[in-house]
């Protein structure tokens, strides 16, 4: 009989300066989460790596007269090693989003949702801080500035963009989010 599979992610942290205390977190519940279904006896691929893209990162290297491959592969490294420092499953699997090998996954996920209508084009107007690569709406900025990064202008930003249709998918992703939830109340009761 085949084992039950299990795939669990953590996020995939930008590498524009050392880890820190939150990733470190992050992976090491992540690490719970994996060695508890191992010991259920399921298949169990447990996905970490780096973010190695965005403005960000572009602009860092930069700063340092770095370029931006050369910049990350330092960083990149640092984050690797603390599968071992912080004693994560060895089997653990991480991606860094400018191997080859991710490139041509990503390449081909796009393709694939493009075909089947999950891409679309449209124009979109949005107030970004660049501090943390995010667009903001009004509510979430006090006087007109980002609370986690005030020194930072908030840009305005028109811009035609490529969106994926999770209205689609509305609804299995509701009920992934309660099993999800349901199953981390279970381990960290």
């Amino acid at each position: 009989m085949e084992k039950e599979k299990f795939y669990l992610t953590t996020t995939l942290p930008y590498v524009n300066a050392k880890p820190h205390i939150g990733f470190a977190m992050e992976i090491v519940r992540a690490d719970v989460i994996a060695r508890y279904q191992k010991l259920l006896g399921k298949d169990v691929f447990f996905n970490t790596g780096t973010d190695e893209h965005g403005q960000k990162i572009y602009d860092r290297a930069r700063e340092t007269g770095k370029e931006p491959q050369a910049y990350v592969d330092t960083y990149a490294g640092e984050f690797r090693k603390l599968i071992t420092e912080l004693g994560i499953l060895p089997d653990i699997h991480f991606v860094r989003t400018t191997d080859e090998h991710h490139k041509k996954a990503a390449q081909e996920m796009w393709r694939r949702c493009f075909a089947n209508g999950d891409i679309y084009k449209a124009q979109h107007s949005i107030k970004y801080c660049t501090g943390c690569e995010l667009e903001k709406t009004n509510s979430e900025l006090e006087e007109g500035k980002c609370p986690i990064h005030p020194t930072y202008e908030i840009e305005l930003r028109d811009e035609e963009n490529y969106f994926f249709r999770f209205s689609k998918y509305q609804e299995p992703l509701l009920n992934c989010m309660q099993t999800i939830l349901i199953l981390s109340c279970r381990i960290f009761a």
